[in-house]
């Protein structure tokens, strides 16, 4: 540690001997205090763990509420990066500047995707007081445009708290082919993965590996783990052995599975008696009504699902056995919960590409996604559910993740402290909010929230402890009200009510489509009580209205996904060609997709051939979506994936010598669009189409040289694996052209 002058406390003559030394006291947590494990899974649903009402496989997640206490009524901002900003912050999201997700800055101060300086996170809070941090897995709270190597770094987590941080940054990845896997600042140098990687089991391995490295170094330093799951979002991914435990396993269909969830959850006393199973959703049928020859494809998306939220649970066994066997179980507290609720975005079919709709691209029809039933949930399908199974995950509420229904705000939620919490398997019926998570757990072990950070005064949490409720089942309730928005959808909660307004996504905002409910007697928000007690509602509208002022909720943005992601698409928009040499690390998506998004654009390569050379020249993207341009068997060879629409340009014969290889693209509207390869200027070839136009909703950015980590074109990929190129390539430059005509980021371009 450093010392300051003005602060030195002991004594400077011209030599050592006459003068004394004096180091600055070491920051120590409070003797004894626990060690703390916060295990986030992503889109898990309401009844998803066996102990609240399950189904599926999840004995360690519920051995760990045997050994504490599950939260029936405790809620989430209902979707990720929100959920996760006010995770770390104890503040509302939008008061932290994390309104949606952090991929975009909206140009709006509760909207710019970066946690201010001035929040203190839990583990900068944590660290001050003196533990050790570490985090594994999913970050997704910095914007893409502030996510790159260039970037300024200042919302990374290694620069908000954590010593060591092994995952990603974004908001998805390919489970078996993640696009960037970090470590701390860094890109790791992984051109392939072993066969059998997978990423849930990833993180727990280095979580494992961060816990003995501190415990060697630092044995009486507690510490803070966050595990922060990329599962059970898509992609729907699974490994092989944990997808066939499931096979059969759904197929009752998600009519009978929900009803049976409600069921169990009445018997084991979750819920109120007399809960109603909340009205199924109108865009949902019941499974009675859909076609028998779709059952198959619709009830394997579901076990895929069941799959990867069972491999979580062997992963937190894998990591609560570990801490066992160092010691430091009995005195770590574990916070097992959810960021949001279960997804109705894959429409009533599901979704073998589901990343076409972060285009505006229109979903497969039923006869095409049928053909992908054998490769679902492996990593060359980019999965998402039926919307009926994401009604299955929130058993008993309505609505869904993104929206304001109980579907989207009410999670799951389990702690455990072998030596500080002695309730043993015990509800809690109290409200608690994901804000309130950071003061209880400080609470709990002793510690305080920072009066100041960077030199300025830290913002203070607008949670409230919960730590009385914990140790007292009978403790009055700390939270008597909650505002929620995401997406134009609102809600608002006081003292048993609530109010909530859901949009139809891309329409106008109807500001006045609010429902009421008494939650003291509606535990799954059924009945709408608003022409009975308009005085209610008013008052809780008015609530709204106030809390939305003062956390920076304003402007409310019910824009389409695709809309609402041209903000980072367009942020920075290219004024001219870049050139990239080779022997680099992978180029960012950040840096390139601005460059070629529904625009048109070309791009040059400098090679010098020799007449047995072969391999990639470039690649750009993934199995999602992308392009790939090589040379095999003397001849330049160029694949397109639109999205799941794939094409390929005539072979063009290329001889050995210096050469200049372009592609041309010539974006023509409506997302269609045609390309050409050139050699040393001359056209190959006429041109030929290539639709759709790339934009976003791709993971990996441009390899030059080889095909890294997930392919373009998974036969290519079966045949020469990464195929590294044998000659030399002296420079590849992108030159962006003119956007499409009609395109949708023309409406958001800066000016």
């Amino acid at each position: 540690m450093a010392i300051p002058a003005q602060t030195f406390q002991g004594k400077i003559n011209r030599t050592r001997d006459q003068s004394e030394p004096w180091w600055p006291p070491l920051t120590r947590a409070p003797k004894g205090a626990p060690n703390i494990v916060i295990i986030l899974m992503d889109d898990m649903g309401y009844s998803d763990p066996g102990c609240f009402g399950g189904e599926i496989d999840t004995p360690n997640i519920d051995a760990l509420a045997a050994r504490g206490v599950r939260f029936n009524h405790y809620t989430t901002h209902p979707i990720c990066s929100p959920a996760r900003a006010a995770l770390l912050t104890g503040r509302n999201a939008h008061s932290v500047s994390t309104g949606w997700l952090a991929n975009n800055n909206a140009g709006f101060p509760g909207y710019s995707g970066e946690i201010p300086r001035e929040a203190p996170t839990l583990a900068e809070t944590l660290r001050a007081q003196g533990y050790g941090t570490m985090m594994v897995g999913k970050w997704h709270n910095t914007p893409i445009a502030l996510s790159t190597p260039g970037s300024p770094k200042d919302s990374w987590p290694t620069q908000r708290g954590f010593d060591w941080y092994y995952g990603f940054m974004e908001g998805e990845t390919n489970f078996f082919f993640p696009a960037r896997l970090m470590l701390g600042n860094s890109l790791l140098p992984i051109d392939e993965y072993p066969k059998e990687f997978y990423t849930t089991n990833a993180w727990t391995d280095k979580a494992i590996e961060f816990v003995r490295e501190h415990r060697t170094n630092a044995p009486d330093k507690p510490f803070f783990l966050y595990v922060a799951n990329n599962a059970v979002h898509a992609p729907l991914q699974a490994k092989p052995a944990d997808l066939a435990k499931y096979r059969g396993k759904f197929d009752a269909g998600w009519t009978a599975l929900r009803e049976a969830r409600w069921q169990r959850q009445l018997a084991m006393g979750l819920i109120p008696p007399g809960t109603r199973l909340a009205d199924s959703d109108t865009t949902i049928p019941a499974w009675d009504d859909v076609a028998p020859e779709d059952r198959e494809l619709f009830a394997r998306h579901m076990e895929v699902y069941a799959a990867m939220l069972d491999s979580a649970d062997q992963n937190i066994g894998k990591l609560t056995q570990s801490l066992k066997a160092s010691g430091d179980f009995d005195n770590t507290i574990f916070v097992f919960t959810s960021d949001n609720g279960g997804t109705f975005a894959g429409t009533p079919i599901g979704a073998f590409r589901n990343n076409r709709r972060y285009n505006g691209l229109a979903a497969q029809p039923i006869e095409e996604e049928r053909k992908g039933l054998e490769l679902l949930g492996g990593p060359q399908s980019e999965a998402l559910y039926p919307a009926g199974w994401g009604q299955v995950c929130n058993t008993p509420f309505p609505s869904s993740k993104s929206y304001t229904g109980g579907g989207g705000r009410r999670v799951a939620f389990v702690m455990a402290w072998e030596k500080g919490i002695a309730a043993r398997g015990e509800l809690r019926k109290q409200f608690a909010h994901v804000t309130d998570v950071k003061p209880t757990l400080l609470d709990l072990a002793g510690l305080k929230t920072l009066e100041h950070i960077n030199g300025v005064p830290a913002w203070q949490p607008h949670g409230k402890s919960f730590a009385a409720t914990l140790r007292d089942a009978n403790t009055a309730t700390q939270r008597s009200e909650q505002y929620y928005e995401c997406w134009a959808n609102r809600a608002y909660s006081r003292d048993g009510w609530l109010a909530r307004s859901l949009q139809k996504r891309g329409d106008a905002i109807d500001m006045d489509n609010w429902t009421l409910h008494d939650l003291n007697s509606d535990f799954s928000e059924s009945i709408d009580l608003r022409a009975r007690h308009p005085e209610k509602l008013r008052e809780l509208t008015d609530a709204f209205d106030k809390a939305a002022w003062e956390n920076l909720v304003y402007p409310l943005d019910n824009r389409t996904m695709v809309q609402k992601l041209a903000d980072a698409a367009t942020r920075g928009q290219p004024s001219g060609p870049r050139t990239f040499g080779a022997g680099g690390q992978t180029i960012h998506r950040g840096v390139v997709v601005p460059l070629i998004a529904d625009r048109s654009y070309r791009i040059s390569t400098r090679i010098e051939h020799g007449v047995a050379d072969q391999g990639v020249l470039w690649s750009v993207g993934e199995l999602i979506a992308g392009m790939v341009l090589y040379i095999e068997g003397g001849a330049l060879k160029f694949f397109y994936n639109g999205f799941g629409e794939f094409s390929e340009l005539p072979p063009a014969p290329l001889n050995a010598g210096p050469r200049a290889v372009t592609f041309d693209y010539e974006a023509t509207g409506s997302r269609k669009g045609r390309g050409r390869l050139l050699i040393d200027g001359q056209p190959a070839m006429d041109w030929q189409p290539l639709s759709p136009s790339l934009m976003g909703g791709f993971h990996e950015g441009m390899d030059i040289g080889l095909d890294r980590r997930c392919p373009v074109d998974w036969r290519l990929f079966e045949k020469h694996g990464v195929f590294r190129y044998t000659g030399v390539i002296t420079g590849v430059t992108i030159a962006p052209g003119e956007l499409s005509p009609d395109s949708v980021l023309r409406a958001t371009a800066p000016v």
